[in-house]
């Protein structure tokens, strides 16, 4: 990931998000994120998805797979720095500087979008083993899910 002179991440960063960071999932992290994010529409990932149960809701996890992981495809947008960047990764438990003891890698993967372009996107994977209680997502569609089973997400 380049960054610019001032400090600021590249113009074409860009993000795919697929479960509690997709805009209006309610998290506070979300929230201040989207502030400073553009939507570039609906997009998938090659992967697997799994929801993981917590006393605090349900999040998804991102693991290698066959299947296709549909979710949102964003662009930094004005402002979007560092601190943002690390927010982020504070809320997918992602050290850069332990990655073993992640629960999720940042990763590049190639997302494709609406008429089938692929381009490059930082993406969370699932990094851990599944705990358990975690349940498939066969559809992977992880918003799609929760509604219908009647789950929450986590916040």
């Amino acid at each position: 990931m380049r960054a610019l002179n001032d400090g600021r991440l590249s113009a074409d960063l860009r993000f795919f998000f697929y479960g509690t960071l997709v805009a209006g999932s309610g998290n506070p992290v979300a929230q201040a994120a989207h502030a400073r994010l553009c939507p570039i529409g609906p997009a998938s990932v090659l992967g697997t998805l799994w929801g993981i149960p917590d006393p605090a809701g349900w999040y998804p996890a991102l693991i290698s797979g066959r299947g296709q992981v549909h979710g949102m495809l964003y662009a930094v947008g004005e402002g979007f720095g560092p601190d943002d960047l690390a927010r982020l990764d504070d809320w997918e438990d992602y050290r850069p500087d332990q990655p073993a003891e992640s629960l999720y890698l940042r990763e590049e993967m190639q997302v494709t979008i609406a008429g089938g372009a692929g381009m490059p996107a930082q993406a969370y994977r699932f990094n851990q083993p599944l705990p358990d209680g975690a349940l498939a997502i066969s559809d992977g569609d992880f918003r799609a899910w929760l509604s219908a089973n009647g789950y929450a997400a986590y916040h």
